[in-house]
């Protein structure tokens, strides 16, 4: 009897093994055609958005605590954080591989960058990095030069007496263009959608913000870039020079495995990027019409379908906010391919003429990604 109860006892197991299964697949082909698969995909995403947004929280009344530089180990490593800020800890911002995040009290992110003193200086404008260079200019700013090669030795100093390690010498570079602060030069309509931004952006009246989705601050001259990169943190903030800037081209390069040198419409917001889904951002946006003029309204939220760019003949640019997708980021660090060119440091002439000229890097959304890549130099006329 204990035998035969045994066996039916399996064989109910195996009908209900099998049950289980037909409802199982059943069960499966209602959440696929019916959309719960995508909905719970969602639920996630939404639940690590939260999570992230809490740590991020934390880390910025973390930076409120720290009144004097620190040091944050990590990975084994020793590097410095500036008084008023703290890493945010968060998946993915946290290791040297990826790129170290830090935030202050503001929401204001930066980025990690580990760079020798030989590694500075010898990211100059050489073979590797040439593209729509001048070669007879003479780009220099010694000043700025002289800032980085001290701020450097101080920390390999440091390293030697081991109060730092390998990767703790380097400098930040902020995470996201330079943007224009709230209630400053830019506000919205009662609905919260279309923002109005000033004509007025060349000033030095306010400071840049380094957070996502803030409008990119362009129209600045490169005086004026200089002072307000400086009024940002008083004796630790400085316009980027291009012995850095080439230095994070190599960090894209070898780190990020990015195209840097050839064609970066794939990773940049640029008028013949087909690679990003446009219609799927929910940004903050302008539409740039070269037939009737440069925009006046900046919009919220989703592209409208069709109005992104698609190739270098067309007469629609879209100019994006800080941080608008993940296809433009490497190494934690967004926008450094396409939608604004990056004012830098230095200054010289070019052969034959008199006047001042000013060197900007990267490129403009009102570009192609082959003929204004990452490493490019370009050169403007300073005022």
């Amino acid at each position: 009897m204990i035998k035969k109860e045994k066996g039916i006892t399996l064989i109910a197991l195996i009908i209900t093994i099998i049950v289980m299964l037909l409802l199982v697949g059943v069960t499966v082909n209602i959440a696929i055609n019916g959309g719960l698969f995508s909905t719970a995909k969602k639920a996630v995403t939404k639940t690590e958005e939260a999570k992230d947004s809490e740590l991020r929280f934390m880390a910025m009344a973390n930076a409120a605590t720290h009144n004097e530089e620190w040091v944050y180990e990590v990975g084994g490593e020793k590097i410095p954080i500036p008084s008023g800020f703290a890493p945010t800890e968060i998946e993915g911002e946290n290791s040297l591989k990826e790129g170290i995040v830090i935030t202050d009290a503001e929401g204001n992110e930066f980025v990690w960058i580990p760079c020798t003193l030989e590694n500075y200086s010898s990211a100059n404008f050489d073979k590797t990095w040439k593209q729509n260079l001048y070669n007879d200019g003479k780009w220099t700013d010694e000043q700025v030069e002289k800032v980085g090669k001290v701020s450097l030795q101080n920390l390999e100093e440091r390293k030697n007496v081991g109060e730092l390690t390998e990767q703790g010498v380097g400098f930040y570079v902020a995470r996201y263009e330079a943007g224009i602060p709230e209630n400053e030069d830019f506000s919205a309509d009662s609905e919260g959608d279309i923002y109005y931004l000033e004509d007025k952006k060349n000033t030095t009246a306010c400071k840049p913000v380094s957070k996502k989705g803030y409008p990119a601050w362009s129209c600045i001259n490169q005086i004026n870039a200089k002072i307000v990169s400086e009024n940002m943190y008083s004796g630790m903030s400085y316009l980027i020079d291009s012995h850095a800037w080439n230095y994070i081209c190599k960090i894209f390069q070898d780190k990020a495995g990015k195209e840097i040198t050839k064609d970066c419409s794939a990773w940049g917001n640029y008028r013949d990027n087909t690679t990003t889904k446009y219609e799927n951002l929910d940004v903050l946006y302008a539409v740039h019409d070269y037939n009737n003029g440069n925009a006046t309204q900046y919009h919220k939220g989703l592209i409208p379908e069709g109005t992104a760019p698609k190739d270098i003949k067309s007469n629609i640019c879209l100019e994006l906010a800080t941080g608008a997708s993940e296809d433009f980021k490497a190494y934690n660090i967004y926008d450094m391919a396409g939608n604004m060119w990056e004012m830098t440091t230095e200054t010289g002439t070019i052969p034959k003429e008199v006047e001042r000229k000013c060197v900007m890097r990267g490129s403009t959304f009102a570009n192609s990604g082959s003929e204004a890549v990452v490493c490019a130099l370009r050169w403007k006329w300073c005022l």
